[in-house]
């Protein structure tokens, strides 16, 4: 297991290797002093706006069904503004001073990254706060992990803390005011999200990346300094940790060096672009006949996600799966042979679905409770986590022991039985006040330990020589994530148009974990949460693909509550849709293929925000620009993300300065730095690629390979009754009945 809590290995590069960075210390005053990193001015400190400042909080956490509410009452805020310097040849130190309180420092240069580390702090305080300079709202601030809402960060203010992103996620929603009513703050807010990271990417051209896995804050609402809060205590072993700084003159030289620092993601396998993963579940049986049918329709497959592999059990709720990580064959009779097969003979793969709990009805929980393997709560017993109507133990990955006989799990249960990836769920539940083999604190591994999560998967894949061949893709994540797992999900979106948590939500996500130094990203198509009447329509669904194709990865899911959503089974129209927009996802092959080997050699992220690499151009930077994006750097992509009856089939998109050609009629547009307007029914996500492009004939040679639109039918409102009902003639109409009773509450 890697030590993870200390600092990312990349970070450990401070030890050696050539000083390319410079700092420089400037004296302004007996008061006041500037720091400058690369000629970037990133430091002022004044008696009244110091560089550091230190305080004391009472705050406590209650926790529920992985929602955290927070109750923080600052007590003191103290600026240090007084200042000792002591220039020496390869670092500066710095003491901060004020009410008998000390912050000692210093300040180095390694591999072209500076590094401000705190090297004492006084015991007696839980807070501290940095400054950094902001040249105001002319600045564009990104990152912090996954940001659904907002992607330019400046103006507000952001959390530290991982939890469920929420239902819905914005206060003035009602379906989030019914979320909370039912379950405090389950609803979620803007700032809310599966993914937080104290990172962050400025407008002028450098980043800021802070080693503290504890609670804290990302604050940009100051027009003259961003301030970063790290959270401490007196059980804090990390507090308040470095401040790493790296600049660059372009933001893919600033993606290099973050990556660099935090780790990168390994290639993905060429197979995924044979097709779709399609998600479906409910036997070997029903399995089956899924792919026939989809085969038949024409949809290429490239595998089979089967969620309820390890079987399902009965709770008020209805039907959930039981998490016990091993194959049921009661639920899946024959699988063992049947996974070997689809895969020779027709080159389909099988994937499961796992997380780091376990049912404490199951064998697993028994034995790792019997080998001391599961987090223990303050009085030395296990400790239980209700995930609705089932108890479950946390296998405690900070034990040596845990840790591997966990990934040993992964290992024979599910790789040497034959999956090919599977998806690594939760790591946002841990409790703050749970004990550790370890001795750290729940609230210092809280935001750590997806990470710890991803490298136990990580590693099993590692151990079993299958790393680039099998993939597995986490929802959760923090610093180090980078390094470890191979793939993120955006996690569960409402089966609806709204912004702050729909299909639009998760293309700023993708470009705040792009700019966070993680490259790769995909979502659950059709999205997956559907509560208080909001179901899934045939539209939303078919949006939903044709927005995959231009994306790393395309997996379907059937969302919690199959039966009454719409399926991509659910029509043959939608089956027709689905296979076209997989046609145009694996004509894109090779192109996506470069663009996944920029993610692992140089770090920059397969989806770019237009900046990227139109830095001169001011309106690129526009907040309104974050649901547009660069596949690499030549194609433009600007998802519809709204519903017909909005846009009657048009769509907006700011073209960058730039020659432009529309891909699918192959229009010139010269000269960009102006919106256009064209017809975007569904089956058409509007898409340019740049005309001096390199690929420019590869382009133009996907669009005339792509599947013709399949011909619309009379519109349905409402989904079928039961999924599968409106399937091909292919398909024995008995299935229908079958799915039914299949097919309920994950």
């Amino acid at each position: 297991m890697k030590d993870s809590l200390l600092l990312t290995s990349a970070v450990l590069l401070v030890l050696c290797g050539p000083a390319v960075a410079e700092h420089r210390f400037e004296r302004v005053s007996d008061d006041a002093f500037d720091i400058y990193v690369d000629d970037v001015l990133l430091i002022s400190h004044t008696k009244d706006s110091p560089f550091i400042l230190v305080g004391n909080s009472d705050y406590a956490y209650v926790s529920e069904f992985g929602n955290f509410r927070i109750t923080d009452i600052l007590q003191e805020k103290i600026h240090l503004d007084q200042y000792n310097v002591t220039e020496l040849p390869d670092r500066t130190q710095l003491e901060f001073n004020a009410c008998n309180l000390q912050v000692s420092v210093e300040i180095f240069d390694r591999n072209e990254l500076t590094y401000v580390n705190v090297t004492s702090v006084p015991t007696e305080i839980n807070r501290l706060w940095f400054r950094l300079t902001s040249t105001g709202s002319d600045e564009h601030v990104y990152g912090g992990g996954e940001q659904f809402s907002y992607f330019d960060l400046n103006g507000r203010n952001f959390p530290l803390w991982l939890q469920e992103q929420g239902v819905g996620r914005n206060k003035s929603y009602e379906i989030t005011f019914l979320a909370d009513q039912d379950t405090p703050d389950s609803g979620g807010d803007y700032y809310s999200t599966y993914w937080v990271q104290p990172t962050f990417v400025s407008s002028r051209k450098y980043f800021a990346h802070f080693t503290s896995t504890r609670n804290g804050q990302l604050d940009f609402r100051n027009e003259l300094f961003h301030e970063i809060e790290i959270w401490g205590g007196p059980d804090a072993t990390l507090f308040p940790g470095m401040l790493i700084l790296g600049t660059g003159e372009t933001f893919p030289e600033i993606s290099t060096k973050l990556s660099g620092l935090l780790g990168r993601q390994p290639l993905l396998p060429d197979w995924l672009y044979n097709g779709v993963i399609l998600g479906v579940q409910g036997g070997t049986d029903l399995m089956l006949q899924y792919l026939e049918q989809a085969q038949n329709e024409g949809i290429p497959v490239a595998g089979l996600w089967i969620q309820d592999w390890a079987g399902r059990i009965t709770t008020s709720f209805g039907r959930r799966l039981f998490w016990n990580w091993e194959w049921d064959p009661e639920q899946y009779p024959g699988l063992d042979t049947e996974i070997i097969r689809l895969k020779e003979e027709e080159n389909v793969r099988l994937f499961a679905y796992m997380n780091p709990n376990l049912n404490r009805e199951g064998n697993l929980y028994i034995e790792a409770h019997e080998n001391d393997y599961l987090i223990k709560n303050t009085t030395g017993d296990t400790y239980l986590v209700d995930y609705g109507e089932f108890f479950c133990g946390i296998v405690d990955l900070t034990s040596p022991e845990a840790f591997t006989w966990y990934k040993g799990k992964i290992r024979t249960n599910l790789i040497d039985f034959g999956f090919d990836g599977w998806m690594a769920d939760f790591g946002e539940y841990l409790p703050p006040d749970a004990v550790f083999f370890n001795g750290v604190s729940g609230e210092e591994l809280h935001n750590l330990w997806p990470v710890l999560w991803a490298e136990a998967n990580r590693e099993a894949v590692e151990d079993a020589g299958r790393l680039g061949d099998i993939v597995f893709w986490m929802r959760a994540g923090f610093t180090g994530s980078q390094n470890a797992s191979v793939i993120t999900w955006a996690g569960d979106q409402l089966v609806d148009f709204s912004t702050a948590d729909g299909l639009a939500s998760i293309i700023p996500a993708t470009l705040s974990l792009g700019m966070s130094g993680y490259g790769l990203n995909h979502f659950d198509i059709g999205g997956y949460t559907s509560l208080y009447g909001v179901v899934r329509t045939e539209e939303l669904l078919l949006r939903y693909a044709d927005f995959a194709a231009f994306t790393p990865m395309m997996r379907s899911h059937e969302g919690n509550r199959p039966s009454e959503n719409w399926q991509y089974y659910s029509s043959v129209y939608s089956m027709k849709m689905l296979g076209r927009a997989t046609e145009i996802y694996i004509l894109l092959k090779n192109y996506t293929r470069g663009v996944l080997e920029e993610v692992t050699t140089l770090g920059y992220p397969a989806q770019r925000p237009l900046f990227y690499h139109y830095e001169d151009d001011p309106r690129s930077y526009d907040d309104s620009m974050k649901y547009q994006y660069l596949l690499g750097k030549d194609l433009l992509v600007a998802p519809v993300y709204l519903p017909s009856s909005e846009t009657n089939d048009r769509w907006s998109v700011y073209l960058p300065p730039d020659d432009w050609v529309y891909l699918w009629d192959g229009t010139d547009h010269i000269g960009g730095g102006e919106v256009v307007t064209i017809d975007a029914p569904l089956g058409v996500t509007p898409v340019f690629y740049r005309k001096d492009s390199p690929h420019a004939q590869f382009f133009r040679d996907v669009a005339a390979n792509a599947p013709p639109i399949p011909r619309s039918p009379v519109p349905t409102a409402e989904p079928p009754t039961t999924p599968g009902s409106a399937v091909s003639a292919s398909m024995d109409l008995a299935l229908s009945a079958v799915i039914a009773f299949c097919l309920m509450l994950v």
